[in-house]
């Protein structure tokens, strides 16, 4: 018998960035589940020859979610594209009705860590790429957020690094110019899903706010 979900249901943003399940839609399930849950997307890629279905599927402007390859096409990822504005209280994402709880797209890494969001879990890793790819992320054991900086701030950064930045200014001054959020990423291994692989730098919450901590007073 399939399953029916209530369409009217209301789930929050706080808890998918804690659990990395957005109410009743999680990592693992069918294709099929999925699209009774969900209904039809606004787009959708295909998979390439290897795969007989589409396996990106879009519902705008907030929610993409991605199937595995294999048989069977288990949702292998939930996307979050962008956060809601500041004034919304809720959004909707194809069915559901999402409660924002207060998170908004005026928000930067730093207010995510100072909200205590993930509270002292030890596994949250905040890292920098330190090679090509501008970005900054929060991993936690179920989901990662990511900022990227626009060309215009990379040249900024890179000429107040030509005078002279201590590491922990440095820091503080990257989370300022990194205004552009790239999604909240829900997976079975956040961190393993980085790309590039290599070339980053992660320090723990307690790290990363002590080096930033006077981002205030950073010149803007």
């Amino acid at each position: 018998m399939a399953v029916r979900y209530r369409k009217s249901a209301t789930v929050s943003l706080l808890s998918f960035l804690q659990t990395g399940e957005l109410g009743p839609l999680k990592c693992g399930m069918t294709m099929r589940a999925v699209s009774e849950l969900l209904g039809p997307p606004d787009w959708w890629m295909d998979g390439g020859t290897e795969a007989a279905v589409p396996l990106l599927w879009s519902y705008r402007p907030f929610l993409e979610i991605r199937f595995e390859q294999e048989p069977h096409h288990a949702l292998r990822l939930i996307k979050v594209a962008r956060l809601p504005p500041a004034a919304r209280k809720s959004v909707r994402m194809a069915r559901l009705r999402v409660a924002t709880d207060g998170f908004h797209d005026e928000m930067r890494l730093l207010d995510f860590l100072r909200r205590n969001t993930w509270g002292k879990d030890d596994e949250i890793v905040v890292g920098r790429c330190t090679g090509g790819n501008p970005v900054i992320d929060i991993c936690t054991r179920n989901i990662r957020l990511v900022w990227s900086m626009s060309i215009g701030g990379e040249e900024i950064l890179q000429r107040e690094s030509e005078v002279g930045l201590s590491k922990a200014a440095y820091l503080a001054r990257r989370d300022q110019l990194s205004d552009g959020f790239f999604g909240i990423y829900s997976s079975r291994s956040p961190e393993l899903d980085r790309a590039p692989q290599d070339g980053w730098e992660n320090f723990s919450v307690g790290q990363y706010l002590e080096l930033t901590s006077s981002i205030e007073t950073v010149a803007k």
